[in-house]
């Protein structure tokens, strides 16, 4: 029985939160009330090859559920008084480590019982792999092999929602903002960190002169630190601001355009 269908057939009411409301401003993406999860579908492609990419030991009361439903819990995370569990039922190993991870959703749970459920309403669809903080809410990261922002998180005790990504994120209890540069080639993403505060730490060229890292360097991005001979060519940069330090990763070689490698993800070490 897939989840879809267990949506049709469960009770859709919990006493310890009848009274959120819910909503999803998402195409694709929607949010019900749920107070049991079905199981996990039989079929979960080669999990054992994306361990890696699941919680290594899951510790909340929430993701203890899902796991013993046969779902793999990719992230627990707080979220107002609930926590969210994001878990996924399938996975295909993919190049340099990487894994798509399909039949995903978010449980949110008031302690051990499970009040909501975000889901893609569209069967193949990889709008759900796992979470991550963001703000004062969380964001949903796809299950594509290159995980990308599909929709943000919020909750303010009285209403749960599923919004759509915003456009900067505020890091470090607000002392430095991030703009939205993911997608973005390079050179353009650094142009907008400029405006941010955010100042790129020259790398070092003995590092750069190593394959494709000297031709960022050469085309106005000198703060590349390396990049990746294989798979997907992942290149690191480094940006320095009164918050801390930035890290942003690039992918690929750029587009047939001539344009630099885009942005697929970045990380905040706060001071």
């Amino acid at each position: 029985m897939t989840l879809r269908l267990a949506l049709l057939i469960l009770p859709l009411a919990t006493p310890a939160c009848a009274d959120l409301a819910l909503s999803s401003q998402v195409p694709g993406l929607d949010l019900v009330a749920l107070a049991d999860l079905p199981a996990a579908p039989q079929d979960q492609g080669e999990p054992d090859f994306c361990s890696h990419l699941f919680v290594e030991t899951v510790t909340t009361p929430g993701g203890k559920d899902a796991a013993a439903k046969g779902w793999h819990v990719t992230a627990e995370l707080p979220l107002g008084d609930l926590t969210a569990v994001s878990f996924i039922g399938h996975a295909t190993p993919a190049t340099s480590g990487t894994c798509e991870l399909g039949a995903g959703n978010v449980g949110f749970y008031s302690g051990s019982h499970l009040v909501a459920l975000a889901y893609g309403t569209e069967a193949d669809a990889l709008l759900i792999g796992s979470l991550r903080p963001f703000g004062t809410g969380l964001r949903i990261l796809s299950g594509d092999v290159v995980a990308g922002t599909v929709a943000d998180l919020s909750h303010d005790g009285s209403a749960l929602a599923v919004i759509a990504p915003a456009t900067e994120e505020p890091v470090c209890d607000g002392s430095g903002i991030v703009p939205g540069i993911e997608g973005l080639p390079i050179d353009k993403a650094r142009d907008l960190l400029l405006q941010s505060g955010w100042q790129p730490v020259p790398g070092d060229p003995a590092q750069q002169n190593l394959g494709w890292a000297g031709e960022l360097a050469a085309a106005g991005v000198p703060e590349v630190e390396d990049c990746s001979g294989t798979g997907f060519a992942f290149c690191s940069f480094r940006y320095s601001g009164p918050a801390g330090e930035l890290s942003v990763v690039t992918a690929g070689e750029g587009g047939e355009d001539g344009s630099l490698p885009g942005v697929v993800r970045y990380g905040v070490d706060c001071r």
